[in-house]
Formats: structure tokens, sequence, C-alpha cells
């Protein structure tokens, strides 16, 4: 506001100097009325016409920057309540019974079967609670740090689905330092697991790999599922495209085309301007 104030007033300054200045001198070519132009009244009028458009000029800005702070605090109030509902949502599937009877299902399971991988199981199972008890209270996080978490998530599913579920992670090492919404891996991955059906004879497959546009890409193969349990998964993707369009930092984008579905997640660089 300032350097705009900085660079305003000395234009109308000039240009009542010039306006008032020419105004005297066609009054005196002119003689429109008997009255004569004193022309030491010139610099008062210039005086006078430099000291309203300072008094304009300061009323106009104080309207705008007025109406701009009205605007940033709906969005500010905007973007709490998004992340106010995100979190939640992320508790839901925090304590999300289903899950973890599949996963104690799965590692009653493995424990019989091979307890080294019982234990490997349960290690990834304890990386996946951890990291969603603590990202529900940051504003972003690192796709690193996602991506961690994605690959524990999609293990304990593997184990759980074997052949039915495929997936392969590819990031650029200059995007993981990224920054991403927390638990957006979590939103993602559950609304495509959940909501498609898995089989030996036609996996799901996923694929997560960064791109040349500074996004995140997760694309899977659609199966579509006849009955879909309520799993909250539609309200949490709905939530999270909710979440990027109020943040202002481009929308997720998803598109369907012969059986498949991608979801492109635009990647922060950095932290500024993010309330």
């Amino acid at each position: 506001m300032f350097k705009r104030i900085a660079l305003m007033l000395p234009a109308f300054y000039l240009m009542n100097c010039i306006a008032i200045s020419a105004l005297f001198y066609l009054y005196g070519k002119l003689q429109i009325l008997d009255c004569t132009a004193r022309p030491a009244m010139l610099l008062w009028a210039i005086v006078y016409g430099c000291l309203m458009s300072t008094i304009i000029t300061f009323i106009n800005e104080a309207v705008a920057n007025w109406e701009a702070w009205k605007a940033s605090i709906t969005e500010t109030e905007k973007i709490k309540n998004v992340y106010q509902r995100s979190k939640v949502l992320g508790l839901k599937g925090q304590i999300n019974p289903h899950f973890l009877f599949n996963c104690f299902n799965t590692l009653s399971g493995l424990i019989q079967e091979d307890e080294t991988k019982a234990e490997v199981f349960l290690n990834e199972m304890t990386k996946v609670h951890r990291y969603l008890l603590r990202s529900d209270d940051e504003l972003l996080v690192s796709l690193d740090t996602e991506i961690k978490f994605a690959t524990s998530y999609l293990y304990l599913a593997k184990e759980r689905f074997g052949g039915a579920l495929f997936f392969d992670i590819a990031i650029a090492p200059e995007a993981l330092e990224k920054k991403i919404a927390p638990l957006s891996m979590q939103v993602i991955l559950e609304n495509i697991i959940y909501t498609n059906a898995l089989s030996k004879t036609d996996p799901l497959n996923i694929y997560i790999y960064s791109t040349e546009n500074n996004e995140l890409a997760i694309v899977n193969t659609q199966h579509e599922k006849t009955v879909v349990q309520n799993y909250d998964v539609d309200d949490g993707l709905d939530n999270l495209l909710n979440k990027y369009r109020i943040l202002n930092e481009g929308n997720i984008t998803i598109t369907e085309n012969e059986g498949k579905r991608t979801l492109l997640v635009p990647l922060f660089d950095k932290m500024e301007g993010v309330v």
C-alpha cells in the first residue's frame, strides 16, 4: 500500500501543477469573466489541489484495504472451518474400527504363518497410526513424509489383499521437499481402495509419481463396486478438494478415461501466503 501511495502522490502532484497552471493561463487568455485571476493565488491553488489529492488517495486506499481485510478474514474463517472438518474426518480415519479390525486380522494370520513378516507388518502398522495421530495438527507437511506414510499404508493393504492389489511409487528426489496438505494420501488411498472392487483376476493398480508441472499424480485402474460401505471416503475426498480450492494454490484435478482415474495434486514450494 505505501509503495503504491509513494508512486501515486508525486504523479498526482505533478498533474495538479500542470492542470492548475494551464487553467490559470487559459483563464487569463480567454477573458471569460470580468474577474481577473491573481497570479499570487496560483501557488495556493496548487497547494490546495495537492492537499486534496493526498486526502482522497489515503481515503481511497483505506477503503480498498478495508475491503481486502474483510475478504481476508472471510477466507481465513473458511480455511479454519475446512481444516477443522479435516481434523474430524482425520480422527475418524484414526479410529476407524474397520481399518483396525482388518489390520489385526491380517496380523493374526501372519503371526501363524511367518513371524518375521508379522513383525514387519506390525512395524508398518505402527508407522501409519503414529503419522495419523500427529499430522492433523500441521498445516502442511513435506511430500517425503506423505510418501512414507503412503508406502506403509499400501504395504498394509497389499498384505491384506495380496495379488488383488499392485502399487508403484516413483517420486523425483527434488519433489520430496515440496509441501502438501497432511493426510492427503490417506484420503485419496482410502477413496481408491474402498470404492473399487479388488480381485486377483483383475487387480487394482495404483501408480504414484511426481510430474514436471509441480504436481503429484495418483493414477488407479477403476473396478466399480456394486455396493460401497460407508467409510466417509467421499466426504474425505470432497473436503480435500475444498481445502485446496480455498488455499488458492491450485486445485486438485480429477480425470477419468479408459478405465483409469487420475488425480493431480498441486505441490507447494513453500508455506508463504498460506494461513
